[in-house]
């Protein structure tokens, strides 16, 4: 069954192909004359002229089309060579074309392997140029061997492997542009929304090439002799800008544009003494303006993975940020919910211990049995204290009560400052309703463990804790005491827990001690915490 459809769907298959190869065969004919009789009026003879502009055809088509193609296109140089030679009755040595195009075919054999796995524009431009520079050389090579056996001169050798390295280079980049334009296309039916759709043109890259090529003419025609010695740079002044502009594609026009320019300027007026001089111009503004293309879309390319990545980062950077905020929050609601707990249950159960033990105590009949009464009794209130600097810790309920600011006030009072000599100042300048319950509690909890610090370690005199507010709120302590040792995060976990908390809630803090120079002594520490407001961030799901 599958032999006969495959012997129904067998001439319908050999007429497509034959219309392939037919229409690839005609197209790349039709070029390769169209360029050869340019090729014509900068280089008379057939060959230097076949190894001038045909070459970028040629290496082009090899490198971009399917290699089944390649035999057909082969055919299409040989039947062109053997027919133009004997018309115009060209020198036998104008057949080493058809040597050169079976060459090039079997040199294209390995460059495939080579350019298949390539992906990056970039890389591919730069073997294309490889596989240009090496064809030419090839050539030169080759009819340098030729000098004696049919006596050419090694000038023309020369000319003839700038001629296929000028060729290639200006016209192979040119049609790998225009396969890369095309095959980024997409391509859709027509459609009545198609159809009465505005078709929008962005031809800027091609006023400005047509812009330079004017000025460029007019300069050329008008002002050669005064402008001579700058001859270089005006005509790298396109490539320049256009590459700047538009990357490798402006570099590939611009130097198509100057080409046609320096032939124009040729044919009217004379300006290059040589073939050879002229076309090792265009090689060099076209070698210079495809690299220059190449280096900057490459640094374009960068500079915009850079600016994503960099986009990527701070989205994973906010998420951590929301995700550790509702890792403060679940933890502050666990400690309140423990507090609560510890508070209703075993501050009941330690009121009933204590009632009892004073029921014990008026009931007794011996002083053995008032005495353990007594004791379970201070007991009692024992626990009871204990369990109320946890519950402090846990969550302090001045906090709840009274607010962010009463509750710092208190906190101050029970440090007790006055009675250790320490002249404590307390400026609270922040506003309870820009501050959402996670950062309320940071806060608290900063203060708490920073004034711990100050009480046990810091052997100050004098401590000042500033809250200010603004578009993020500013936390400032500062103390003349010793300092904290530069190891301080190994320490302890205190300031540690203190700063995963801050960086959680985006937030930063700096520590900076203060030394006496003269006697080489740390004369206290100042502690800056920032925080963001309520309007800066969003509050946890």
């Amino acid at each position: 069954m599958n032999e006969r459809i495959a012997q129904h769907h067998l001439p319908l298959i050999l007429v497509k192909n034959l219309f392939a190869y037919s229409f690839a065969f005609t197209i790349y004919a039709i070029s390769w004359f169209c360029l050869w009789n340019i090729s014509r009026y900068l280089v008379a003879d057939l060959l230097l002229a076949g190894l001038f502009l045909p070459t970028g055809l040629k290496l082009a088509v090899f490198s971009l089309t399917e290699r089944r193609l390649w035999p057909i296109f082969t055919l299409a140089d040989i039947a062109l060579i053997s027919l133009l030679t004997p018309l115009l009755n060209e020198p036998t040595h104008s057949y080493l074309l058809i040597l050169f195009s079976l060459f090039s075919h079997a040199l294209a054999i390995p460059f495939q392997s080579i350019w298949q796995p390539l992906q990056v524009y970039w890389k591919q431009l730069l073997a294309l140029c490889s596989f240009v520079i090496v064809y030419g050389l090839s050539c030169g090579i080759a009819l340098l061997l030729m000098v004696k056996p049919i006596g050419l001169s090694p000038r023309y050798a020369l000319e003839g492997a700038v001629s296929a390295i000028t060729g290639g280079i200006l016209l192979a980049p040119f049609f790998y542009l225009l396969y890369d334009y095309l095959r980024r296309q997409i391509w859709q039916p027509l459609s009545p929304t198609l159809v009465h759709q505005e078709v929008t043109l962005r031809p800027s890259a091609l006023l400005w090439c047509l812009l330079f090529f004017c000025i460029g003419l007019i300069a050329e025609l008008t002002l050669l002799e005064q402008m001579q010695p700058l001859t270089l740079l005006i005509f790298l002044l396109p490539n320049i800008f256009m590459a700047y502009r538009y990357g490798w594609q402006g570099g590939v026009l611009a130097s198509v544009m100057n080409s046609i320019l320096l032939a124009t300027a040729r044919q009217v007026t004379g300006s290059f003494d040589s073939n050879l001089e002229l076309q090792s111009f265009i090689a060099t503004q076209a070698f210079i303006g495809l690299g220059l293309g190449i280096a900057i879309s490459r640094q374009y390319m960068l500079a915009q993975k850079l600016h994503f990545t960099n986009i990527e980062l701070a989205k994973e950077l906010d998420n951590k940020q929301q995700l550790a905020r509702q890792l403060v929050h679940v933890e502050e609601e666990i400690r309140k919910s423990i507090a609560r707990e510890l508070h209703d249950e075993i501050g009941q159960n330690i009121t009933a211990i204590q009632i009892q033990a004073m029921l014990a105590k008026r009931l007794s009949t011996t002083p053995q049995s008032e005495q353990i009464a007594e004791t379970t009794n201070n007991l009692a209130m024992r626990i009871h204290t204990s369990t109320r600097q946890l519950l402090t810790q846990l969550r302090p309920l001045a906090l709840d009560e009274m607010g962010l600011e009463s509750a710092i006030r208190q906190l101050v009072g029970e440090m007790r400052f006055e009675e250790r000599n320490v002249d404590f100042r307390l400026n609270f300048g922040i506003y309870a309703e820009r501050l959402d319950e996670v950062t309320s509690v940071t806060l608290y909890r900063i203060v708490q463990e920073l004034l711990n610090n100050v009480c046990k370690h810091a052997q100050a005199t004098q401590v000042q804790l500033s809250l200010v507010p603004g578009d993020r709120f500013c936390l400032e302590l500062r103390d003349n005491g010793i300092g904290l040792p530069s190891n301080w995060r190994h320490k302890g976990r205190g300031l540690v827990g203190i700063e995963e908390r801050i960086n959680a809630l985006g937030g930063t803090m700096t520590i900076q001690n203060h030394t006496d120079y003269r006697n080489e002594t740390k004369k206290g520490s100042r502690i800056t915490v920032n925080l963001p407001t309520k309007h800066n961030v969003s509050p946890p799901k």
